[in-house]
């Protein structure tokens, strides 16, 4: 069978990023914002297709434990849907990883690869020459077929887009490459570019056969913060947090939490009122640092033979209306 004929089918990984921290050679940036209600809208540059990417929760009970990451390719000259692919993610510490893919393809049906052993979809850290591999086992009209996909980040660039020029964005090469059982289909590799800005997300794509895919439009959405009619509120994620830790000398440490200022309400400052048990005294490794998004990540440390290093952190935000404070349990595990 000929190549164009199971392309569409075959793209097991039309990977164009997803993330929580993805970070560049110079500093942490988000390439990928990943909070449930984002969504991206790329159009072809010759006026014939739109795809919209989505972060949804699954409707699916079984699959409530992932992220929905959904393209959706829309036939621009009579409105209707081509395709709609879903991969179901988690974010983790080694990076997101791909638990399942569901292809809704016309006519051949589903086409779905599981994977008993998640993979990494995206690494935590986007580095110039950076290379991973994702292999899939699907089924597709009876015939087993392995796809692998070959992904580099081989350049950062400043990228012209019809909603504005986007900095120091990732461009990432993906080369798939297919095979099925008994050589029945002849797929030839196929390659294909995505870029990803930071603070933003997916902005441009090239197919395989050349097209670019551009960015009209996109909306981000937040964490849910309640707003405050005094002193900030506190709204954090758990007040328990088990970490592993990487070692800095004699020290262990881990980073807590992303963008603090995104669980307190109205908060003008932040701070660390005490620490208990191993973790140790701010300044030595416990505090907060800020980011590339001028934001403040929390990070706890402990003495590395220590480990499992278990105590609490008191933090405190405050504003113009006054201070609040919370306390969590952290365990640092090597």
């Amino acid at each position: 069978m000929k190549a164009t004929t199971f392309w569409n089918l075959l793209k097991f990984f039309w990977v164009f990023g997803f993330v929580c921290t993805l970070v560049s050679t110079a500093s942490a940036q988000n390439y990928y914002p990943a909070n449930i209600g984002n969504e991206w809208v790329l159009e072809s540059t010759d006026g014939k297709e739109r795809r919209t990417y989505s972060l949804e929760q699954p409707k699916n009970v079984a699959d409530q434990e992932f992220v929905l990451l959904k393209i959706e390719t829309q036939n621009l000259r009579n409105n209707k849907v081509v395709d709609t692919d879903n991969y179901f993610l988690t974010d983790e510490d080694e990076g997101i990883k791909l638990h399942k893919t569901v292809l809704e393809q016309a006519p051949y049906g589903n086409v779905t690869a599981d994977f008993p052993t998640p993979v990494i979809f995206f690494p935590k850290v986007l580095v110039l020459g950076e290379k991973w591999d994702i292999v899939a086992n699907a089924e597709l009209l009876g015939i087993p077929i392995k796809s692998t996909t070959n992904l580099e980040v081989v350049e950062f660039e400043d990228v012209v887009t019809p909603v504005g020029t986007f900095k120091n964005c990732a461009k990432i090469q993906l080369v798939l490459k297919t095979s099925a059982a008994g050589g029945v289909i002849n797929i030839d590799p196929t390659t294909s570019y995505q870029w990803l800005a930071p603070d933003v997300g997916p902005i441009k794509f090239e197919n395989s056969d050349g097209l670019v895919y551009e960015i009209t439009n996109f909306k981000l959405s937040g964490p849910p913060v309640r707003e405050a009619q005094g002193p900030p509120v506190w709204q954090l994620p758990s007040l328990e947090f088990q970490v592993t830790g990487s070692r800095l000398g004699g020290i262990l440490n881990a980073k807590i939490l992303e963008n603090v200022e995104d669980y307190a309400s109205e908060v003008h400052n932040l701070g660390i009122v005490a620490v208990t048990g191993g973790i140790v005294r701010p300044g030595d490794g416990t505090g907060f640092v800020t980011n590339a998004q001028s934001r403040q990540d929390l990070w706890v440390a402990g003495i590395f033979g220590n480990a499992p290093i278990i105590g609490t952190v008191t933090l405190f935000a405050e504003n113009d209306k006054g201070r609040t404070t919370v306390t969590i349990k952290v365990t640092i595990i090597q």
